[in-house]
């Protein structure tokens, strides 16, 4: 079994690990926003701005339009590009209503349960307290590096995408070793958003 990959502290999924977790999430609107985490990288504190309002997504032009939460924001806003099951998971999750737990660290609690009841490996290096290392910040890493790993040669509209700088994006996300077969499944993943 290949070791546990990761990016600046946090764990970075693979299909399969992402998988594992969906399955031992048995709460459909806790589902629903690893979902939509996992499949628009939004930040944590973005999800709030799509709940209080849904006219936000735009699912002809598969995006969702978000204003900076950060301080040293790039840009202002900008558009949140959507592949196939990016769109699916926003519908899902503004049709269950979902408004996200009450804190990142009560969801920061739920991941590391839930990578527990998946049997997810350690990553090497973790604390005791989180040995698979997954955290609030896991599920939109995870989606930046898939991107670059079915579409590298889209790294300006990725970054764009994810509020990043191209830099960024190179020093953090363009050099996990995902396997072969990885890259494979995590094209089906991200289905719709790459040309």
């Amino acid at each position: 079994m290949p070791s546990a990959l990761s990016c600046a502290g946090s764990r970075v999924l693979t299909p399969t690990e992402a998988d594992e977790l969906r399955t031992v999430i048995s709460k459909p609107s806790s589902k629903a926003l690893f979902d939509l985490l996992l499949y628009t990288g939004l930040r944590y504190s973005e999800v709030a701005q799509l709940a209080a309002d849904p006219a936000v997504f735009d699912e002809e032009r598969k995006k969702i339009a978000i204003r900076s939460t950060k301080a040293k924001a790039k840009a202002p806003a900008r558009d949140v590009r959507l592949g196939d099951r990016g769109r699916a998971a926003v519908r899902t999750f503004l049709e269950l209503g979902v408004k996200g737990p009450s804190s990142p660290s009560s969801w920061q609690q739920n991941l590391i349960r839930w990578a527990d009841l998946a049997g997810l490996a350690p990553l090497p290096g973790a604390t005791a307290s989180n040995p698979t290392g997954i955290t609030v910040r896991t599920t939109r890493k995870t989606w930046e590096s898939w991107l670059l790993a079915a579409c590298p040669a889209e790294i300006t509209r990725i970054t764009y995408s994810q509020g990043h700088s191209e830099t960024t994006a190179l020093k953090h996300y363009l050099n996990i070793s995902f396997m072969p077969e990885e890259v494979e499944a995590i094209r089906r993943e991200v289905a719709g958003w790459c040309p």
